[in-house]
């Protein structure tokens, strides 16, 4: 882990009580990107993995995360909790540097998605925006969905 790295993690653990108290609510300029993603695979996350707010694509992947309530919000508590989300879709992730995952989805089969971060550091909220190779089987899979 690189010392830029550390200090990212080090400043999205901090906790400050006005966050502790107000609950977590999506950044306004993250809702604002995310609204012109409508046809991209993308979701907000709290820095507590929390699913802030996702596209219909990204609901119709990865299942409805930000309509849940309680824990099943948070990505890690709903993989361990409910076996349906891990036979859902698995990741076959490779090398940390490559932004390539593949994905083996129930009803789609092999997915290979490139997946970008984009981070809102006031807010301590994250993007995570996945796409396919315009063309590619991917791509023509996800435009099923």
């Amino acid at each position: 882990m690189s010392n830029v790295d550390r200090e990212l993690l080090a400043y999205f653990l901090r906790i400050d009580r006005d966050e502790a108290e107000s609950g977590h609510r999506v950044s306004p300029f993250l809702a604002l990107v995310v609204e012109h993603l409508p046809e991209d695979l993308a979701a907000v996350f709290s820095r507590f993995g929390e699913v802030l707010l996702q596209t219909r694509p990204a609901i119709a992947l990865f299942g409805d995360y930000s309509g849940a309530d309680g824990s099943s919000r948070f990505l890690v508590d709903r993989w361990w909790r409910d076996p349906s989300a891990r036979r859902r879709l698995l990741a076959e992730a490779g090398p940390a540097h490559d932004r390539r995952r593949r994905y083996r989805h129930a009803e789609l089969g092999m997915l290979t998605l490139h997946r970008q971060l984009l981070v809102d550091p006031v807010e301590r909220q994250l993007l995570l925006i996945f796409t396919a190779v315009p063309g590619s089987v991917s791509d023509d899979k996800l435009r099923r969905l």
